[in-house]
């Protein structure tokens, strides 16, 4: 049996943009999930007092199960504390400074050390949407490095600019950055199923079915006028040239999506499949003893009314159908991570 690694996902964004907005809503909404913060000073997080237990050193331990550490070392050094803890944690949120290159950390966890005991989930860059909708030329270097590396970007502070400014500023950002998915919000407000693994095939992640798509709701009802979640299930083995090209069309909006995926592997070996913004990646788990079939089960998140359960089905039927065409170009790996195909 194949030990999965521990997700990351790594928060960036320049000075204000509603970093620390984000990750209070991740930590006063998550009450069933074991989560490690570890941040730069946590003088810029105004933690709620109700949710601190205790401070030793440079940790904060939470009422709701979840840890807060300080950086002070290398950051390596302090996630291998996390995972060889009594109780490791079930993800891990690294907040970035606001003056700092996000793509720094994700290299960092190319280390050889750590591959195969943790993934890189997601790279999410907050967006001033008020600063940067002011702004009559292009953004500045840092900020652009900070967006650029994303796989999600969320302009946040909506509220603060109005719905022309916002349409332009939304158009020129996915003009920048084309290979990130946009998203808006207000005080760092967005579905946790959007950064925290999904339970695949879960009637919790789908919610009540209305026509071909359910409701995203659970952790964030609040958010279940702007979003929706959609299921594939197949028993095809696929390929990865086939994954590949359907991962690559989805529509614009879909933020995220996680499942396990049937392959035609001889080995048996079976997918993890996660897909964060445009970046979508595979793991390779070895099958269990005994263990069925694995059939392909994935959920989607995004942009209420972005497609249907039926469209999808359509969708992975024709890439099913390109991927077995002679004429089409074999797929091609473009990263290889701790037994991951990376679909970039």
């Amino acid at each position: 049996m194949t030990t999965r690694p521990t997700p990351v996902t790594i928060i960036g964004g320049f000075l204000g943009s509603g970093k620390t907005s984000l990750l209070n809503h991740i930590l006063t909404r998550s009450t069933d999930r074991r989560i490690a913060v570890l941040v730069n000073d946590f003088g810029a997080i105004n933690i709620d007092a109700r949710l601190i237990v205790a401070i030793e050193g440079e940790t904060v331990s939470l009422a709701n199960g979840c840890v807060c550490c300080n950086i002070r070392e290398d950051l390596l050094v302090e996630v291998f504390k996390l995972l060889e803890s009594p109780e490791p944690p079930e993800h891990i949120v690294i907040e970035t400074s606001g003056v700092s290159k996000p793509v720094a950390v994700v290299e960092t966890f190319a280390n050889p050390q750590v591959q195969g005991l943790v993934d890189v989930v997601g790279l999410i860059t907050m967006l001033d949407a008020e600063l940067a909708a002011a702004q009559d030329t292009a953004y500045g270097t840092l900020a652009y490095d900070q967006i650029a590396v994303a796989d999600l970007v969320v302009i946040n502070k909506v509220d603060l600019v109005p719905r022309p400014a916002l349409a332009a500023l939304t158009a020129r950002v996915e003009a920048m950055v084309p290979r990130a998915r946009v998203i808006a919000a207000e005080h760092g407000r967005v579905p946790l199923d959007l950064i925290f693994d999904m339970p695949h095939g879960s009637a919790a992640a789908l919610g009540p079915a209305d026509g071909h798509a359910g409701h995203a709701h659970g952790h964030d009802e609040d958010h279940s006028s702007q979003f929706e979640a959609w299921s594939f299930r197949s028993d095809r083995a696929w390929s990865f040239k086939a994954l590949q090209r359907a991962m690559e069309h989805l529509p614009a909006g879909i933020y995220r999506a996680k499942g396990m995926v049937r392959l035609d592997l001889a080995t048996g070996d079976h997918g993890i499949m996660q897909m964060t913004g445009r970046r979508a990646w595979l793991r390779l788990c070895e099958p269990e003893d005994g263990a069925a079939v694995v059939e392909t089960e994935l959920v989607f998140i995004g942009k209420r009314g972005a497609t249907t359960d039926g469209a999808l089905a359509g969708h992975f039927e024709t890439a099913f159908a390109e991927a077995g065409d002679p004429a089409n170009v074999s797929y091609v790996v473009s990263d290889l991570r701790a037994f991951s195909v990376i679909f970039a």
